[in-house]
């Protein structure tokens, strides 16, 4: 029962702090999966104030919800990466301003500075711009994804992957900001993307976990400062 209490208290904090960043707004949700179990925000809840009570939980394997909490209408989403990437601990589902405006044109995202390199190679973009409310229509964004850890859903949003839930919010900032440099320097002329040996070498370091804890301990305490936590710490 501690595991499980912890996780919602995770989960919470780290959907505050997406909100406080910006990413998340009335909608976006992040999830940490513990086991056969995803712990994820609660359909109608605030999420600058989510509480561990207002965190759902729900059944990897079959989809089946097991909190009084009601999880997100695109769920659907987190369960499809999970079963598609066994080694995925933690899944944001949001709607970011230039991402999603990557989205909108069908365009892949890609690595033309050092927070696309972070992702190791171009962010595709699934076709389909339906909300993604059943194990059917989830099936071919995993599919989509491969062996990415984001892809763009056209006109709609982005999905992003972590081995835990510190990654999962460092790529969901990392994501936003590479779409956000890639259209400011489109202004300027063409995009220039790193070579694949070049993305390698960047990604080899920001990608460490020195840089991804410092970049959620950034966040964290910028939700903190905010007032964002003060019941949940």
């Amino acid at each position: 029962m501690k595991v499980a209490t912890d996780l919602r208290v995770e989960t919470a904090i780290a959907t505050r702090v997406l909100a406080v960043a910006g990413l998340f707004d009335m909608h976006g949700h992040i999830s940490i999966r513990d086991g056969d179990v995803v712990h994820i925000c609660d359909r109608g809840a605030s999420r600058l104030t989510v509480t561990p009570e207002l965190i759902a939980a729900v059944r990897v394997s079959d989809g089946q919800r097991l909190s009084e909490a009601l999880p997100p209408s695109e769920t659907a989403l987190h369960l499809a990466a999970y079963r598609a990437k066994p080694e995925v601990r933690s899944v944001a589902h949001f709607h970011p301003l230039y991402a999603t405006a990557f989205a909108v044109a069908g365009r892949p995202l890609e690595p033309a500075s050092n927070a696309g390199a972070f992702f190791g190679g171009p962010i595709p973009v699934h076709d389909n711009p339906e909300l993604i409310r059943t194990d059917e229509l989830g099936l071919p964004v995993a599919r989509d994804m491969a062996a990415a850890s984001a892809v763009l859903l056209r006109g709609h949003g982005a999905l992003v992957v972590g081995g835990d839930v510190r990654e999962c919010v460092t790529a969901a900032l990392y994501l936003e900001e590479s779409a956000q440099r890639n259209h400011l320097a489109a202004q300027l002329g063409a995009v220039r993307p790193y070579t694949p040996d070049e993305i390698r070498r960047v990604r080899e370091m920001l990608a460490s976990r020195f840089v991804v804890e410092k970049t959620w301990t950034y966040l964290l305490e910028k939700a903190r400062v905010a007032g964002a936590l003060a019941d949940l710490r």
